[in-house]
């Protein structure tokens, strides 16, 4: 049986966030929100970049890094 190929995909657009994850973290008694999005840049290259929260506060705002690969589950 063949398979019809899927030549109808189209990239995403430039700025496109094209995954985020997020997960949660206990520092001594203190729980922060990670997240992760990898954004679509031009030429098919993308970026990744992270941010850090503690309840709904950012305190640390999107900064280019990958720390999915540290979240400890398959993300892809």
């Amino acid at each position: 049986m063949d398979i019809p190929a899927n030549d109808d995909r189209q990239e995403p657009e430039i700025g496109a966030v094209i995954r985020h994850v997020s997960m949660t973290t206990r520092i001594h008694q203190t729980v922060y929100t990670l997240e992760n999005r990898t954004i679509q840049l031009g030429a098919g290259a993308v970026r990744s970049e992270y941010r850090v929260l503690l309840e709904r506060d950012v305190i640390k705002d999107w900064t280019e890094g990958d720390v999915a690969q540290y979240f400890g589950r398959d993300i892809e």
